[in-house]
């Protein structure tokens, strides 16, 4: 008997060392897998080149990168502004083959650079870290992608609200429609300017055209909306319903809002801190009014990342984190740009620029914009208002330089 409960013990000793031993051997791998993870963590110094419209926006960004770092001790992220012409000295970045690893993007230039092959196709980075796309709004999202491929993220956005003075108005109602604006414009009188202000710029015009239910692609110029949109909004300036800014004695249509020579005006939210320097001015922000349709512009920049990115891992991991809900939620919190994801939420006030989501489109997304717009549309639309140019000639003119 006594011998048969040594055996046992002999046996529960046996086991214990031996489950002892193993949960070591357990351990030891659990913890060499854990470290492996780690060391096989994206590290290293990473750049960031983008432009800034005012101090409080680097201070901003400079925070987001900063929380950022602390989040990701092993990447450090070298973070330049560029100043002058961001397109000219990215362009020459891209030619030397030593572009920053991660920058903005313009949606007037994503296309061609895409076509360039200078920004890094996306897709297997969000396949492989199952970044979720479905939070962006799917427009501002879109605005970014080329033949189906992600080539950028949208960092921020604003699109056009209609800024009404509530005291010129008095009491006629908000206009919906391009008929209520025209009509409600007719009872209104503006000293020393007119009910609307208007710009010589496609980058207002083309919300009408959307408006119309045209494509917004200046290769569709010759289209009916094209010219719908076009006869309306001249027809406002025609008619003395509408003055350009100089005509009333300031640089562009918030100036001239501001100081109370206009009614309505067509402008972005980077009107809210111009109206801080008017703080007796009397106004709300309105969603735009419709023809056939809604329409509004994004104005819309992206972060991406080089083609020839030396750290591409820690770029995606930095990138994927600016466009992140935390990243972004830090970012729009100062008020100069609303977010680009529905769970992150935009500061106060902003309701008629994110209203209407579904009908903004991505204002410069097309091949050759730049130079069509710049060179082109603007030009050949003051020759329009100032009646030395025909509609139709316009538009004929504005498609063939889409084209080539």
């Amino acid at each position: 008997m006594r011998k048969r409960l040594m055996v046992a013990a002999l046996f529960a000793i046996v086991a214990i060392v031996a489950a002892v031993l193993t949960g070591g051997s357990q351990a030891r791998v659990s913890i060499s897998a854990s470290q492996a993870k780690a060391s096989a963590a994206p590290s290293g110094t990473v750049t960031l080149n983008g432009w800034q419209t005012s101090p409080a926006e680097e201070t901003k960004l400079a925070k987001v990168v900063a929380d950022f770092e602390a989040s990701h001790p092993k990447i450090h992220v070298n973070y330049t502004s560029i100043g002058g012409n961001y397109q000219a000295t990215m362009l020459a970045k891209f030619a030397a083959r030593k572009p920053a690893d991660v920058f903005y993007v313009d949606a007037a230039d994503f296309a061609d650079w895409v076509r360039q092959g200078v920004l890094q196709n996306l897709d297997s980075y969000v396949k492989a870290s199952k970044f979720s796309t479905k939070p962006f709004y799917k427009n501002l999202l879109n605005t970014f992608k080329y033949q189906g491929h992600y080539y950028g993220f949208p960092k921020d956005w604003s699109s056009l609200g209609m800024e009404v003075n509530t005291r010129l108005l008095g009491s006629n109602p908000i206009p919906k429609t391009w008929a209520q604006l025209k009509s409600v414009a007719s009872k209104i009188t503006v000293p020393g300017g007119k009910p609307i202000c208007l710009g010589a710029d496609w980058a207002r015009l083309m919300a009408f055209v959307y408006q119309a239910g045209g494509n917004g692609q200046f290769k569709s110029a010759n289209s009916a909306p094209f010219r719908t949109a076009v006869n309306y909004y001249v027809g406002l300036l025609k008619s003395g319903l509408a003055a350009q800014p100089s005509q009333t004695g300031s640089g562009w249509c918030g100036e001239a809002f501001g100081k109370e020579r206009a009614a309505f005006a067509f402008e972005g939210n980077w009107m809210f801190p111009t109206m801080a320097t008017f703080p007796g001015v009397q106004f709300t922000t309105a969603p735009l009014p419709m023809d056939k349709k809604r329409g509004n512009l994004a104005f819309t920049v992206s972060y991406s990342m080089a083609k020839d990115s030396k750290n591409k891992p820690a770029a995606w991991e930095l990138l994927k984190y600016l466009v992140g809900k935390t990243g972004m939620q830090q970012w729009v919190s100062l008020g100069l740009a609303l977010p680009t994801r529905t769970d992150v939420h935009a500061v106060a006030g902003r309701g008629a620029f994110t209203k209407y989501p579904s009908s903004v489109h991505g204002w410069g997304n097309q091949v050759g914009f730049r130079h069509v717009w710049n060179d082109v549309a603007n030009n050949e639309l003051t020759a329009v208002i100032d009646g030395k140019e025909s509609v139709d000639s316009m538009l004929a003119k504005i498609a063939a330089a889409a084209a080539g």
